[in-house]
């Protein structure tokens, strides 16, 4: 080292002590190497070495231990005073005067661990550490000094940030040149992505892009130079559902090993300030959040809320620092995550997202079905063929069925009632593969008083509820405000919800209906409504082909079939806002439901009212006995009283021979069916005692 040399060390304060000749490596003891300081010029001695004991009035020295470090340093690093190194590398070393270097920081250093030895990218040496800036390395190599000017004075923050940017920038160009790397395009964009999933600047970003780009070795990329920033801008731009591509993708594609994708994250981390805390903390945050509405903290690990102690006990063996807990670190932590409450977006794959600029945790889970287009369906096509023959109608219901699996989290503005006078018919059972294709977790099956019900906690987390084997009870009055209140939760986005003890609130909700019913006159819908679709089936039960369908839905590939058949299918002409497709079906429930007779045998039936109190009637007595006797309803064809008693359950024996009331007389039994059920028409006749008749006989007696 020469006078000239140790004067513009000496100049910025730096503390230089001598050693062993030849040698990089210094076994001195602090002690030692103050006893060895170099105060002045004529301390120098022929046949020592040289060294910077760095920290000492706040010099640190960055030293780049790789070509891209090295290729790339200028992009990054401010202009140094000193700079130095080996004869083959002149600039590996840059002092800087970091103006509150603290005792706590002695060395931050990055690695890239993608080969056997020399992982090493680039590293801060600060307090108790040196660096050889005179005489000889083992290799014979000498130190040369490039540049001995005054000191650039920065804060540690600043300097670390800079530094790990650059060690980024290195690991990216170091990755575009690698010859399986042919598609820089789609490499950029994928860069893109990590460093919107880890939280990086936007200008940060740019600006490894620039450098990358500039100090590569791609002449197509600096061509598009434009192209790949746009790229980078539309990937920051994007919402956060949209983004697909982060590390793990990026890992997995390119075939990375754990420690490459640990180091990187390391780096990405001390950009953003998130290394200052346990390695842990970067995990624990993403698991927990504190809910502000509950003033409790969820655990998204199993989905439950906890008080602070809770949490604390749980995850506390994952850090080592016993002066504070893991919600002290979780409070540090720049991700912790604040929500105000819950809601449900099956259509963001997001954990956490905004809604009216609140933060939320999304409580949508997708279900874990993967598609199989070679699965066979022809057993769920045979069900829904068989319950709904007709074409038009088919095809609609196989849209509505349809349309949350490609549309998730879109509301269908009316609802579907399949109607069938055969129980256990299979109506149930195409609801069934509805869960399984969306989740049982998002969908449900209530009855009439749980759809109507204020608490309605059903329309907080479901796609798709069944009102399984739905009637409106009550006068007509009361009817006709039930499906009111049924159609205005079919069609509005929001509705009021009472949770438990809690007041009431607009939720919004993107809950799809379904109506399964075995009654024509179910509900009183109004002329020309508009909310619900209607079928009516006259299919029998085929047990062979439900059981057939049930094996292969839970033990077969039938569901992957019938989702992949789904998301394939061409709902274009589908309107999910649009009215319900006009069916007859929905006239005639109109009709049936619009009479009061059938409401008054209902009623009178249940009671055990004479003449309803029988098992045995028929239509012809009935019908004359109401228009003599009963004030209450005003019926004017037999088929009215037909129609009523086939709602409540009742049974018609045809052509029956009756004393006293006819030839051929509709015989309907009541109660007991199984007690008459296999009786002739003429034994069914001979035993059947009229009540109407029988009543005129005596009064004219």
């Amino acid at each position: 080292m020469t006078p000239e040399i140790l004067q513009g060390f000496l100049r910025n304060s730096c503390f230089i002590f001598h050693s062993e000749y030849g040698k990089k490596g210094v076994e001195l003891t602090t002690a030692q190497r103050l006893k060895n300081q170099i105060t002045n010029t004529a301390q120098l001695k022929n046949g020592q070495n040289y060294n910077i004991f760095t920290g000492v009035e706040g010099v640190a020295d960055i030293d780049k231990d790789c070509s891209e470090i090295m290729d790339l340093a200028d992009d990054f690093l401010p202009a140094a005073g000193i700079v130095f190194g080996r004869e083959s590398t002149p600039t590996s070393h840059a002092l800087y005067k970091v103006l509150d270097l603290d005792k706590k920081k002695t060395r931050k250093h990055f690695v890239f661990r993608d080969s056997a030895k020399d992982n090493t990218l680039i590293e801060i040496r600060a307090h108790s550490h040196y660096t050889v800036c005179g005489g000889t390395y083992d290799c014979g190599e000498k130190v040369v000094h490039t540049k001995l000017g005054d000191l650039t004075e920065i804060t540690y923050d600043q300097l670390q940030k800079q530094v790990a940017l650059l060690a980024l920038a290195a690991v990216m160009l170091r990755k575009s040149r690698l010859p399986e790397i042919d598609e820089h395009n789609l490499f950029f964009k994928e860069f893109a992505g990590v460093f919107n999933q880890y939280n990086l600047l936007e200008d940060d970003a740019v600006k490894i892009f620039s450098a990358v780009i500039n100090r590569g070795n791609c002449m197509n990329c600096k061509e598009d130079f434009s192209t790949r920033i746009a790229q980078l801008s539309s990937v920051y731009k994007r919402e956060k559902g949209l983004k697909t591509v982060g590390l793990p993708t990026i890992a997995k594609k390119y075939k990375w090993t754990d420690n490459e994708v640990e180091d990187l994250k390391k780096i990405l981390y001390a950009i953003t300030g998130r290394d200052t805390l346990p390695d842990y903390t970067n995990t624990f945050v993403d698991r927990i959040a504190y809910m502000m509405k509950q003033k409790m903290y969820y655990d998204l690990e199993d989905k439950e809320m906890y008080e602070g102690e809770s949490i604390d006990v749980k995850y506390a063996k994952f850090f080592k620092n016993g002066k504070y807990t893991p919600l002290k670190f979780w409070k540090q932590h720049p991700d912790s995550k604040v929500c105000v409450n819950f809601t449900y977006k099956p259509n963001d794959k997001n954990r956490f997202v905004k809604v009216n600029k609140k933060l939320m945790i999304n409580v949508y889970e997708p279900v874990g079905i993967k598609p199989d287009s070679t699965a066979d369906t022809d057993l769920f096509d045979a069900l829904v063929k068989h319950i709904i023959p007709h074409d038009a109608e088919r095809k609609h219901f196989l849209d509505w069925f349809a349309y949350p699996l490609q549309y998730p989290g879109v509301k269908i503005r009316h609802a579907i009632i399949l109607q069938s006078d055969e129980f256990q018919l299979g109506k149930g059972s195409l609801f069934d593969i509805h869960r399984d294709l969306l989740g049982h977790h998002n969908t449900n099956k209530i009855d009439l008083e749980q759809a109507i019900n204020r608490e309605k906690g059903f329309l907080v987390d479901k796609q798709t509820v069944l009102i399984d084997e739905a009637k409106a009870k009550g006068s007509w009055g009361e009817k006709s405000q039930f499906i009111n209140t049924l159609k205005t939760l079919i069609s509005e986005g929001t509705s009021g919800v009472r949770a438990l003890y809690q007041g009431y609130k607009e939720q919004e909700t993107c809950t799809n209906y379904w109506i399964n019913t075995n009654y024509k006159d179910a509900f009183p819908l109004p002329q020309n409504e508009v909310r619900y679709w209607v079928y009516f089936s006259d299919a029998k039960r085929n047990e062979k082909l439900l059981t057939e369908f049930h094996k292969e839905r839970l033990e077969g590939n039938l569901v992957a079939g019938v989702m992949a058949q789904l998301l394939d299918r061409d709902l274009s002409k589908f309107n999910p806002l649009g009215m319900a497709p006009w069916t007859k079906f929905r006239d005639l429930m109109h009709d049936l439901a619009d009479k009061p007779v059938n409401d008054y045998i209902k009623e009178s039936f249940d009671q055990g009212v004479y003449p309803f109190d029988r098992e045995l009637i028929t239509t012809t007595e009935t019908f004359s006995w109401l228009k003599e006797k009963s004030r209450a309803v005003r019926v004017t064809r037999e088929r009215e009283i037909a129609d009523a008693f086939t709602n409540i359950g009742g049974v018609r024996k045809r052509n029956c021979p009756v004393k006293g009331v006819g030839k051929s007389v509709n015989i309907w039994i009541l109660r007991n069916h199984n007690k008459y059920k296999n009786m002739s028409a003429v034994e069914l006749g001979k035993i059947y005692v009229g009540f109407h008749t029988e009543s005129r006989t005596i009064d004219a007696k």
